[in-house]
Order: structure tokens, then sequence, then C-alpha cells
């Protein structure tokens, strides 16, 4: 048994396409537990941003890696699959809301 409500939270609603409301309100606890909702909301442009602004912008690149891995692990492989190549969590969640 799992003791982690986290991983049970992704591990108990995979993504297929049907669920795809109940998988959303999952994720977002996910992303708020972790602290990875920012990556939805807040913008970082790594080319213009001053010297000062590297440690906001690592902390996006890393919770943009871990909110992008909790989303591909909470899905079935055919929704994976169409999604793993893109780049950013947040391109992957503008795509599921267009599909679904």
């Amino acid at each position: 048994m799992n003791s982690n409500p986290i991983t049970a939270l992704l591990a108990n609603e995979k993504l297929t396409g049907d669920n795809f409301m109940k998988w959303k309100s999952n994720m977002n606890i996910v992303f708020i537990c972790e602290n990875h909702k920012f990556i939805f909301i807040e913008e970082c442009h790594a080319a213009t941003a001053p010297k000062t602004a590297r440690e906001k912008y690592d902390a996006l690149i890393l919770s943009n890696n871990k909110a992008k891995c909790y989303m591909l692990a909470s899905m079935s492989d055919v929704v994976r699959k169409k999604h793993e190549d893109l780049e950013t969590s947040y391109e992957i969640w503008e795509s599921l809301h267009a599909m679904f």
C-alpha cells in the first residue's frame, strides 16, 4: 500500500481522455502541494533575463521538469505518447485542454 497521497493520486487516475476533468483536478492538487503551480501562471524569458533573475529561471526549469514528469507519469500510454515530446508542462497543459 502506498502511503504518499500525491503518488496515490497520480497512480489512481491515469488520464485516458474521458476522465480529463478528474485528472485535471488531481494534477492541480499535485502542483499546489509540490509548489509547482506558478509555472502555469508566470512567464520567464531566459534570453532577456538579467543575471539576478537566474535563480528564478533555474527554479522555473526545475518546477517545469517535475511537473512535466508528474503529468506524463499520470497519463495512459496513448495520451503520453502524444505529449512526451513537448518541451514544457505548460505546452502539455494547453494541448490537453485543446484535446479534451
